[in-house]
């Protein structure tokens, strides 16, 4: 890797092999590696797994090291590994299966960005670098200062890649403690169909305007449509759905240090399988009617139980104040005078008899016959 240097971009001068091996004492999610064709034009052939085996076995000795290998769609090999030494071995090769190769690292499973902000402009980056470096345990691979568009002017913030996937929550810069703050990227789109998925230097047609959507020369007189939500906005505004869903996806992939493909099918499959979990849950026309319809069920069943337990406690009741009469009636009984003649004595039980019956009434309103009666 050359170092590359000016005042508003700078990168690490050391080899990429030798960043690679590095790695072993960070921390990182895994190694890729990606082979293409020497000749940009044309593309890997997609061989044989066999043969490419046999290649891979004879040309790297750590190829046990290989967890994966696929074809992408931009007609590269990539190769996943989290041995550095392996990695190191893939990124040496010249030539695969006779053609002339040309190998590159992603960086973005083995690296960690942030900003610090407040960093004087006039601080040249490579001051700024071995500072981070010398007072913070880390290496610095990339740093990039960002520029107003219009006026281009350079701003303070400065963007830092480091390698290894662990963020520090603090760097310390001048004897001075800093908070760095998490960056994520904003969605790129083609400056010429104004898509997502590629870049200008990939589309091959003729531009179309960003407004409509259509293919014309000047001034839109067309009403307003998204290229790609077909929405009433134009194709660069922020609130347009898609744009949101990108920025999702770059939220994703910074924060799981992943590439943004990765990003992109990891976030389909969580929608596609939110999705799936909505159409299987029983559809409700009306909240509000089922909310009632709860409610009064619990109601009711909340008045019956009450009053089956106030009955429960009228027999209860009922019983207690039987058996307490029957006692009162008994000890009247035993206690009346033998010396009575019967007749007195048949009026005084019939007397306690109504008594009793009547007492019996209390809990339903009761007579007041019984304040009238008497023994004599």
């Amino acid at each position: 890797m050359a170092d590359t240097s000016n005042s508003v971009y700078m990168r690490c001068g050391k080899p990429v092999n030798e960043l690679v091996m590095r790695l072993g004492a960070l921390q990182y999610e895994e190694i890729n590696i990606t082979i293409s064709n020497a000749d940009k034009t044309k593309k890997m052939p997609q061989t044989n797994p066999f043969l490419v085996q046999d290649f891979i076995k004879t040309s790297i000795n750590r190829h046990q090291q290989i967890d994966n290998m696929r074809y992408t769609r931009q007609g590269k090999i990539q190769f996943t590994t989290k041995d550095p030494i392996c990695a190191v071995q893939l990124l040496s090769l010249k030539k695969f299966m006779e053609i002339d190769v040309s190998t590159d690292l992603i960086w973005e499973n083995i690296s960690a960005r942030f900003l610090v902000v407040d960093i004087p402009t006039t601080t040249p980056l490579e001051e700024l670098s071995k500072e981070i470096q010398d007072k913070n345990d880390c290496l610095v691979v990339e740093m990039r200062r960002f520029v107003k568009p219009n006026s281009g002017k350079v701003t303070s913030p400065v963007l830092i890649t480091i390698l290894g996937t662990t963020v520090p929550e603090t760097i310390k810069l001048w004897f001075i403690r800093q908070r760095i703050q998490p960056f994520v990227d904003r969605p790129r789109q083609c400056n010429k169909c104004f898509v997502y998925t590629h870049g200008a230097r990939t589309f091959d047609k003729n531009n179309i305007c960003f407004c409509c959507g259509g293919d014309h020369i000047g001034p839109c007189q067309q009403p307003l449509k998204c290229v790609n939500c077909s929405g009433s906005h134009n194709a660069k505004s922020r609130s347009c759905p898609v744009d949101i869903q990108e920025q999702k996806i770059l939220e994703l992939k910074c924060r799981n240090h992943i590439t943004i493909s990765e990003a992109r099918r990891i976030f389909r499959q969580k929608n596609a399988n939110y999705a799936e979990s909505v159409k299987t849950l029983p559809a409700v026309c009306n909240i509000e009617e089922s909310i009632n319809a709860k409610f009064e069920s619990l109601l009711k069943t909340v008045n019956d139980r009450f009053e089956q337990q106030l009955q429960l406690f009228a027999d209860m009741l009922q019983k207690s104040m039987n058996c307490i009469l029957q006692n009162f009636f008994k000890i009247f009984e035993q206690s009346i005078d033998p010396s009575l003649s019967p007749a007195r004595k048949k009026k005084f039980l019939s007397k306690l008899n109504q008594i009793s019956s009547t007492v019996s009434t209390w809990d339903a309103g009761g007579s007041s016959e019984v304040e009238q009666m008497s023994l004599n």
